[in-house]
């Protein structure tokens, strides 16, 4: 999962998966289910509104199909999350540092020919 920063918060895109055989029975059965189901997304930390996803899937026969129903939604990322996301930025700020700094190197040994020549000698001799 990755995370996206909404109004200064990191949200996490969460699914539930829902069985078919919720949505059988009466009017007040599908609507008591239906809560059931963003309560499960409000205990989860949902923030704003889910929606839920009718999918068809073919079944293992020809002619068979499955009905898929999920229910999605957004969260506030967890604590692991977070290290995480924070632990992959710091990789991507260290590379890219690393990377300005060695295209720095070479732009001055590109300029200074005197100083490319120390480096070589400092390196045959102390190498």
């Amino acid at each position: 999962m990755t995370a996206r920063k909404e109004n200064g918060i990191y949200v996490v895109r969460e699914t539930i998966e829902v069985s078919r055989y919720e949505f059988d029975g009466t009017a007040e059965d599908l609507k008591r289910n239906i809560d059931l189901i963003v309560e499960k997304a409000n205990a989860k930390g949902m923030i704003n509104e889910g929606r839920f996803d009718f999918d068809l899937e073919r079944g293992y026969y020809a002619d068979d199909y499955e009905i898929k129903v999920t229910y999605d939604f957004d969260r506030v990322e967890n604590e692991k999350e977070k290290a995480k996301r924070e632990d992959a930025e710091a990789k991507m700020k260290e590379a890219a540092s690393k990377k300005r700094k060695a295209a720095a190197e070479a732009r001055k040994l590109k300029k200074d020919a005197e100083y490319a020549e120390f480096l070589r000698l400092k390196e045959k001799f102390e190498g």
